[in-house]
């Protein structure tokens, strides 16, 4: 809050009881433009002088100042009434029936500011009068703000008289308020507390100065002063700042072990990212590619619905297993079900469970659905485009509310799962054409993730090949390589069944190649034999079990006529060998 030392003036000079005034021109009271002169000893003050009255008391005698140095200060009659209070003294006790002079005094009675005008007097009674609860509210503020700063706060007037210091600065400078308010800044110079001071920097170059200074108690500081102008642009304050030294190294070295620690942090995560995506052979080159991992990475640890879209064969489920690896929930179950592989009369119980009796033919004890065996994990809904109508219902109840029914029971169950679906179809299409409910769509479309064929993304074919080499050269404990002009044979395909294609291919050409080196040539004539195996149709009416019949004897053959081995055979239909054998037998 605001006290007397706030108003009070430090132009004055203090001399014992039997001084002359040739000691007080030698202290240069006139050059200086001393005010008062307080006459002081044994802890009282006996009178007050004013400098103007000595000089108006000097004319009227018509004595010269220079031969009147003998003259004792106790023989001057230019004194002035005056009372002494103290500078905790309450600014409301004062009154308007004080003296002339009011002589303000620290702990020891020692004189530190005075205030000699009535108007200035008046001021303060009257600003006191004003002083509005707002006011000593916003005040009491900024005093307990200024009590409990952690940097050291020194306040000097614009004359360099210390005015206020927080106890941040007593405790850095080994000193107590009461001992230095009132006191000029180089007297704390020749004391040995401050080593040269910040504040007669700022009042000789009136603008803001730092610099270091080192204090008594052996320590370093770091410290900022800046004036503070009045209306008229003199300096009517000077603040003054610091900063342990020995406090900035120790935060600076806190700030690099964080940061450190932080730069570990983020090469640790940035390796599990890798290790992750690694896992789940999530192998990429392609801009578009590195967005998806970006994707991942920012949705992995949240709840997020993900709906993944792309033709068959991009990746769909690598792209689940990542989300699902770098997901809090990555030590829980992942259950995977391709709802274009379930009957459309099973897909309710598959998903759902049942409870036992639910039909005939159920098992005893009813069965957990693959919803259920989710619970805490991951649920991956493959081809979700395939699920019949009246299932999507069901399904989106789910969804909406979290918890199953069994089919056959009426307990409803609560599931905690992330849910993740892909499609190989243009789910909008099919709400428009009737095929696809609009709310369920809506539900799982909350993060879309769209991988493009690998034909748009060719530049990634040389690192899938090189990943695919690693995994079957160690798989079939071969060495084999691809010689770097047969990379053009791969460019040149147009890979309609994507990475899942080119991994096939991969593994086609190790296992059936003789060379150690597969050359372009190889690769080419394998292209070109499945782009016209591709184009296997059936020319003929007939019943569809027989035309199944047919391809699946001119698949079996022609397959022997090139490779002439059962066990080559089964690797390019993607067939047991034993399953070979018996349709050798029956089309023989």
């Amino acid at each position: 809050m605001l006290n007397l030392l706030d108003f009070a003036s430090r132009e004055f000079i203090v001399c014992s009881n039997e001084a002359n005034l040739g000691s007080l021109i030698d202290e240069d009271i006139f050059g200086q433009n001393k005010k008062v002169i307080i006459v002081f000893s044994e802890n009282v003050v006996h009178r007050v002088l004013t400098v103007n009255g000595l000089l108006h008391e000097l004319r009227e005698g018509k004595k010269d100042v220079i031969t009147s140095k003998s003259i004792s200060i106790s023989n001057l009659k230019c004194r002035v009434s005056f009372t002494v209070v103290s500078k905790d003294l309450p600014i409301a006790e004062l009154n308007n029936n004080c003296s002339e002079v009011i002589i303000i005094v620290n702990d020891e009675n020692y004189p530190v500011g005075f205030i000699n005008t009535q108007s200035l007097l008046d001021k303060i009674l009257n600003d006191y009068i004003n002083y509005t609860p707002d006011m000593k509210t916003t005040l009491l503020e900024y005093e307990k703000i200024f009590e409990n700063i952690e940097e050291e706060i020194f306040v000097t007037d614009q004359n360099g008289y210390i005015l206020r210091l927080n106890p941040a600065a007593e405790k850095v400078c080994g000193v107590f308020a009461r001992d230095v308010v009132g006191k000029h800044v180089r007297e704390l110079e020749k004391e040995g507390i401050i080593s040269s001071s910040i504040t007669m920097h700022v009042l000789h170059q009136k603008k803001k100065v730092n610099m270091m200074q080192q204090l008594k108690t052996g320590k370093t500081i770091i410290s900022t002063a800046i004036p503070i102008f009045n209306e008229e642009g003199q300096i009517d304050r000077v603040i003054c700042t610091s900063k342990d030294y020995q406090e900035i190294i120790r935060l600076k070295a806190e700030l690099d072990e964080k940061i450190t620690e932080l730069a570990r942090k983020n090469q640790e995560i940035s390796l599990l990212r890798q290790e992750i995506f690694s896992n789940v052979n999530f192998i990429y080159e392609s801009k578009e590619m590195k967005s998806i991992r970006d994707t991942i990475s920012k949705i992995a640890p949240l709840d997020l619905t993900v709906l993944i879209q792309g033709d068959s064969g991009v990746g769909k489920e690598v792209i689940t297993k990542a989300i699902h690896n770098a997901s809090p929930r990555r030590n829980q179950p992942f259950i995977k079900v391709n709802c274009s592989m379930i009957p459309e009369n099973l897909i309710e119980s598959e998903l759902f469970g049942y409870e036992s009796g639910a039909f005939t033919g159920s098992t005893k004890g009813g069965k957990i659905g693959k919803i259920e065996l989710a619970n805490n994990g991951t649920l991956f809904l493959d081809e979700i485009g395939e699920v019949p109508l009246l299932i999507q219902v069901k399904l989106l109840e789910f969804l909406q509310d979290r918890e199953i029914c069994k089919v056959g029971g009426t307990k409803r169950i609560k599931i905690n799962t992330r849910i993740i679906t892909a499609t190989n179809r243009n789910l909008q299409d099919m709400v428009e054409e009737g095929l696809f409910r609009k709310d369920l769509y809506y539900r799982i479309n909350v993060i879309p993730i769209y991988i493009p064929p690998l034909r748009e993304r060719k530049e990634e074919i040389p690192v899938l090949v090189e990943y695919f080499l690693n995994i079957f050269n160690r798989k079939y404990e071969m060495n084999k390589k691809i010689a770097p002009e047969a990379m053009q044979a791969l460019y040149n395909y147009n890979w309609p069944g994507n990475v899942r294609e080119l991994e096939h291919v991969i593994e086609r050409a190790i296992v059936i190649s003789e060379a150690d080196v597969i050359t372009h040539e190889y690769l080419q004539s394998l292209l070109e034999r499945k782009t016209h195996y591709y184009n296997i149709i059936c020319n003929e009416i007939m019943p569809l079990k027989l035309a199944k019949r047919k391809i699946e004897e001119q698949l079996v053959k022609n397959a022997y006529n090139i490779y002439k081995s059962t066990y080559k055979v089964a690797k390019v239909l993607e067939i047991d060998q034993s399953t070979v054998v018996k349709l050798m037998k029956r089309y023989r």
